[in-house]
């Protein structure tokens, strides 16, 4: 009898994990295709290419801005209400603020309403299922749980902007934008669907009062030490493959096709998905194996060199993107999980959704942050003083982290 209640204990990949898993590749693909946002940006904004990079530091900076001021309260919502009650308001904002792009000519307030109503949508979907999984899945086992989900946010990397360059083409124009906002919209409606047949986690649902005093107190009594600081220093690097990546593109005259028909974006993210997704599935059980921080700095150390390889992509020397590509996808890979897993273990699980508010307000917080200060940085001094900006950022920050905690 206890060995079978053990081995139920023990098992990760049940009905739950699969329609998880499900659920994040169809969304990721239209969260993905937002690399192209810059495109639209741009579009919107008739020719000023200076001027679209910097209205796009400040659309991104406002929805991130609006995403971190709510995840105390969304956190205790996941407690309250449950993961898979907010997982599906999430979904429900993102296609509210991606199609309501449809809407606009220009750029003006609507544009920052319409990005914070996605970035509050997306916020409510990582926070759901980061809690949803760590809840429904063995804690032994929960960073390669974390790791498994993930890949399947890698598949929707692989597709996504892939999709969005087909959709797009390589001079876009309305007609474009609208097969756009649609292409994505529907993934996100097939992924929501996912979340009807799933059932609620053991011990989500907490009553409790929905104050921010309260989410600093539970903050305080279960604070995970200076791991929030990577936290951090991540959100501020994935503001270049997430939001300025597209724009530096543009910018730099690397819009031609590489191999056959595809061009930068696609080849960049089949290489940084694809090499991600299976250093994630190889070294699955590497971080509850042989230690989490001992593979989280091997991730870092990864992300710090492949920002650096970008300085060398230039429009004569394309096939040099294979180095960043290479370099920041092994850090995607072997870093998100287990920074989340390290993030979320002093935390109970009646107040797992208040941790994972916390590890992404800190996501945020790099986000919130970096994105205008990097597009500013970029106007004064260029693109590679940006991504040797992000290198040091997140060397220093990591260099304090494991001086501070070691590597064991």
């Amino acid at each position: 009898m206890s060995s079978a209640l053990t081995a139920t204990n023990q098992k990760l990949y049940d009905r739950s994990f699969i329609l998880a898993f499900f659920s994040q590749v169809l969304f990721v693909p239209a969260n993905a295709a937002l690399v192209h946002y810059a495109e639209w940006v741009q579009y919107l904004y008739q020719g000023d290419e200076q001027g679209a990079l910097l209205e796009l530091g400040y659309i991104t900076s406002f929805g991130a801005i609006l995403g971190f001021i709510s995840r105390p309260w969304l956190g205790q919502l996941v407690n309250r209400l449950g993961a898979r009650t907010i997982w599906i308001a999430g979904y429900l904002l993102f296609i509210g603020g991606f199609m309501g792009n449809l809407l606009l000519e220009d750029v003006n307030w609507l544009i920052y309403a319409l990005r914070g109503i996605m970035f509050l949508g997306v916020a409510c979907i990582f926070l759901s299922s980061i809690t949803y999984i760590t809840l429904t899945t063995p804690e032994e086992r929960r960073t390669e749980a974390i790791g498994i989900l993930g890949v399947g946010g890698f598949i929707g990397f692989l597709i996504g902007p892939m999709i969005g360059d087909m959709v797009l083409g390589p001079q876009p124009g309305a007609l474009e934008f609208e097969r756009y906002f649609w292409m994505g919209s529907i993934c996100v409606i097939a992924s929501m669907s996912l979340l009807f047949f799933m059932p609620s986690p053991p011990g989500n649902v907490k009553a409790g009062s929905l104050s921010l005093i309260q989410f600093v107190k539970t903050c305080k009594k279960y604070w995970p030490g200076s791991i929030v600081f990577i936290n951090i220093a991540f959100g501020l690097s994935m503001t270049v493959p997430l939001h300025l990546l597209k724009k530096f593109v543009l910018d730099n005259n690397l819009s031609g096709t590489m191999i056959g028909e595809l061009g930068f974006i696609t080849v960049f993210y089949l290489v940084y998905a694809g090499w991600g997704m299976t250093i994630r599935i190889a070294l699955k059980n590497a971080p509850d194996r042989i230690g989490r921080r001992k593979i989280l700095c091997v991730g870092l150390s990864a992300m710090v060199l492949g920002y650096c390889g970008y300085c060398m992509v230039s429009a004569d020397r394309m096939w040099m993107l294979l180095f960043p590509a290479l370099l920041c996808g092994t850090g995607h890979g072997l870093t998100y999980h287990c920074m989340t897993a390290l993030s979320l273990q002093t935390f109970p699980k009646e107040h797992r959704g208040t941790g994972s508010a916390l590890a992404l307000m800190a996501f945020d917080c790099g986000v919130v942050f970096g994105m205008p200060v990097m597009a500013q940085l970029v106007v004064w001094q260029g693109y590679n003083a940006m991504f040797l900006t992000v290198a040091a950022t997140v060397a220093i920050i990591s260099g304090i982290y494991f001086k501070q905690n070691g590597i064991r």
